[in-house]
C-alpha cells in the first residue's frame, strides 16, 4: 500500500473538499455550527471547492499537498486521494486575512465566535507587537510571538478511511523539511484530535482558543492550541 507525497492542483480540489467534509463528520461540535438545512447548490456547483481555489489562484503565499495511494486505481471522484495539505510561505506577500460570513444553515454567532475568533489570534500574531504569553500549564513553553517570515500549515485533512497509515505525518514532514531549508519558523493550529501528532513532530504550544459552548447548546469547551516549531539551532 506504498502512499506517495505529490504537489495538489485546482483539479483536486472537489476531492479535497469532500475529505474535509468527511475528516470533520464526527466533530461533536459540527450539529451546533451548522445546524442547518442548508440551500441546495447549483446543480454542477462545489462551492467549497470554489472557495478553495480562488484561495489558490489569489494568495501567492498558498502550497497545496496531497497523498495518493498507489494501489487504488485512478477514478473520476479521485478517491486515489487520501489526504490534502495547504501551507502558506508567509513573506509579505500574502493576502491579507478577511472576517468570514456565515449563510443560511450556519450559527452564525458560533461560527464568527470560534473560526473568527482564530483569525483574530493569527493577524495578533503574525504582527510586529513585542508581546508574549506563557499558558498556565506550568511546564509550557514561553515563545516569541510569529515574525513576519514564517511558514504557516493552515489545513491537514485526511479520509477517515485511511488515517492513521502515515498520510498526515507525511505532509507534516514535508513542510517541516520546506521550513528548514528557509530557515524560517513554523505554526500551525491543531484541534485536539490533532494535538498528539504535531507534538511528536517537535511543535509546541503557545497560545490556544477555548470557546464555551453551553450558551449553544453543548456544554463543553471547544479547544483550538497554537503551536510553534524552531526550525534554527
Amino acid at each position: 500500500m506504498p502512499l506517495v507525497l505529490q504537489p495538489a492542483t485546482e483539479a483536486d480540489a472537489p476531492r479535497a473538499a469532500q475529505i474535509e467534509n468527511l475528516a470533520y463528520a464526527a466533530n461533536p461540535f459540527n450539529k451546533f455550527l451548522f445546524p442547518g438545512p442548508f440551500p441546495e447548490p447549483e446543480s454542477g456547483r462545489n462551492p467549497r471547492a470554489e472557495e478553495m481555489i480562488k484561495v489558490l489562484q489569489e494568495d501567492p503565499s498558498v502550497r497545496w499537498l496531497k497523498v495518493v495511494d498507489t494501489d487504488i486505481e485512478p477514478t473520476e471522484d479521485n478517491a486515489q486521494m487520501i489526504a490534502f495539505g495547504q501551507w502558506n510561505l508567509k513573506d509579505g506577500r500574502q493576502i491579507p486575512e478577511k472576517p468570514r460570513t456565515w449563510g443560511p444553515g450556519c450559527n452564525a454567532e458560533a461560527c464568527d465566535t470560534l473560526f473568527n475568533g482564530l483569525a483574530r489570534l493569527r493577524t495578533k500574531h503574525f504582527s510586529d507587537k513585542k508581546h508574549v504569553r506563557k499558558l498556565t500549564d506550568a511546564s509550557s513553553t514561553l515563545f516569541k510571538p510569529r515574525t513576519k517570515s514564517c511558514i504557516d500549515l493552515r489545513l491537514l485533512q485526511v479520509d477517515p478511511k485511511h488515517q492513521r497509515r502515515g498520510a498526515g505525518k507525511m505532509i507534516v514532514t514535508y513542510v517541516i523539511e520546506q521550513a528548514k531549508a528557509l530557515g524560517l519558523p513554523m505554526f500551525l493550529e491543531s484541534t485536539v484530535e490533532g494535538h498528539p501528532l504535531y507534538l511528536s513532530c517537535g511543535f509546541r504550544d503557545f497560545d490556544l482558543q477555548v470557546v464555551n459552548f453551553a450558551k449553544w447548546g453543548k456544554d463543553a469547551d471547544n479547544v483550538s492550541y497554537f503551536m510553534r516549531l524552531e526550525t534554527q539551532g
